[in-house]
């Protein structure tokens, strides 16, 4: 047998001793202001902004987007939050909600691109410190008070999605190599005061999977339970109701 045939078995049985590596996950967790979980201030009715999520696929030349499979997710986590309020008791009332006030579809349009700017801002700084929720350290500024769905709305909820999804060849050089081998994503879920701006709540839920890509095909069965319990302890619409 030549140099070449013998190395052969051997690679083979190094690779076979390859285990795959732990994947580092960033664990789910929240923050709420005591005067949500304390049932101070009660949830009854929310304004619902546009949901954002955010796909890409990670190859083994890089990422790239995921446009049409971004805004097909941002439709299926939308669907699953507004389900969850709902069965919650929770009266949900569209941004875009016209029929609710004076402003035109333009004028409309202005403000809620706005606000969503500022929370983007205030996103930031809420990732890296989230425990000064605690202490009404983030605002998104009274300005939301000029949608006209706040008028009957006791929050404004912001749905984001932030997930990669890894090609086939990602997946197996991060299995032999040691790098990241599974795709994952993260269901972020904000909630500010619908009359002052303060940030009252902030959820981050997070999953990885091995195979396929369960966190688009099927929202519910990734987030539904954890959900659920995420606005129990914020005491949501039926949740806080006396007993």
């Amino acid at each position: 047998m030549n140099a070449v045939g013998c190395l052969v078995p051997v690679l083979i049985i190094a690779l076979a001793g390859v285990t795959t590596p732990a994947v580092a996950i960033t664990p789910s967790w929240s923050y709420e202001h005591p005067k949500v979980t304390s049932g101070e201030f009660p949830i009854r009715s929310a304004c619902m902004m546009p949901v954002q999520g955010r796909l890409s696929r990670q190859g083994m030349k890089g990422a790239e987007g995921m446009a049409k499979q971004s805004d097909e997710w941002s439709t299926s986590l939308q669907n699953l939050v507004e389900v969850h309020l709902k069965t919650a008791g929770v009266e949900l009332t569209p941004v875009m909600d016209v029929g609710a006030g004076s402003a035109s579809d333009d004028e409309l349009r202005q403000i809620v691109l706005q606000i969503q700017q500022k929370y983007e801002e205030v996103s930031d700084k809420l990732n890296r410190k989230p425990k000064d929720i605690a202490k009404s350290r983030f605002t998104l500024g009274d300005q939301v008070a000029l949608l006209p769905c706040a008028a009957k709305s006791d929050v404004l909820v912001f749905v984001e999605g932030e997930g990669q999804v890894l090609t086939g060849g990602k997946k197996t050089m991060g299995m032999l190599f040691g790098g990241n081998s599974t795709s994952s994503a993260t269901l972020i879920l904000t909630m500010a005061d619908a009359k002052t701006g303060e940030i009252l709540a902030f959820t981050r839920l997070s999953n990885a999977e091995s195979v396929g890509q369960k966190f688009i095909e099927d929202t519910e069965a990734v987030y539904g339970k954890a959900l659920d319990k995420q606005l129990t302890k914020l005491k949501i619409g039926l949740h806080g109701a006396a007993k």
